[in-house]
């Protein structure tokens, strides 16, 4: 079996952890996070997974998305007392825009492959979490909620699925002697056993998420780089407020 490490990234949690700290880390620095940003976040971290299980050379990077939804929606509240539901479009929207510019700077890049799924039919607005704590500490009432209080909660289809396959067909070609993966839940559980049987040394990398626990029992190895770091080298900032474990550059 070659001596090569592939990396298999579920884009929509990929892109959840990074938002998750930019949130808490850098809302207030004045920069925006922006797909160049996200693209060498990624890759920083690959360097830092090949030099942690000493494979220099790469196979490939398998990135797993859907397109953003770019169509429109009616919102869930009225945006004043009194008024219908208005209606709302994502075609130009930040997010869209954001997620379709990512996708094109990852198409172009050596040795990476998009591989991509698709949208649920089914959609659903849900309150925002800042929002629910608020609103179930009694600092805001129902009668207070606003269209931007929600987000539209769309599912992925055929991302899971389509991840399983690419390992199954790397493990069973034997093309890489080493996978790591960029997740968090049991659907990649069986893909994570094969890969386990036929010998493949099988690292998770769940960006300090939560782990399913049956994933957590068919991997080889867990190991998660610190992602405040990088961000604060990449886009040129000091987070704030700054982990009680960090440490001056």
């Amino acid at each position: 079996m070659n001596k090569k490490v592939a990396f298999f990234v579920d884009g929509g949690y990929f892109m959840s952890r990074v938002k998750f700290y930019y949130r808490k880390y850098y809302s207030t620095s004045g920069v925006e996070l922006t797909p160049k940003h996200v693209v060498e976040l990624l890759y920083s971290l690959i360097r830092n997974h090949q030099e942690n299980i000493h494979r220099d050379e790469l196979y490939r990077i398998y990135y797993y998305d859907a397109p953003p939804y770019s169509e429109q929606m009616r919102e869930p509240v009225p945006r004043e007392p009194g008024q219908g539901l208005s209606t709302k479009s994502f075609k130009n929207s930040p997010n869209t825009i954001f997620q379709l510019e990512l996708h094109d700077l990852l198409k172009n890049r050596r040795k990476l492959a998009l591989r991509m799924g698709k949208l649920s039919n089914a959609k659903d607005w849900i309150l925002k979490q800042d929002i629910q704590k608020q609103l179930l500490s009694g600092k805001i009432q129902v009668a207070d909620l606003k269209p931007d209080h929600f987000k539209l909660d769309v599912k992925q289809k055929g991302v899971d699925t389509r991840i399983g396959i690419d390992i199954a067909t790397l493990t069973l070609s034997k093309f890489a002697d080493a996978i790591v993966l960029f997740a968090s839940d049991a659907d990649f559980v069986p893909a994570a056993k094969l890969a386990r049987t036929h010998g493949v040394d099988v690292m998770l990398d769940p960006l300090y998420g939560n782990v399913d626990q049956e994933l957590n029992l068919h991997v080889d190895g867990k190991k998660s780089f610190d992602i405040v770091s990088v961000l604060s080298r990449i886009m040129g900032v000091i987070p704030n407020p700054r982990p009680a474990w960090w440490v001056e550059r």
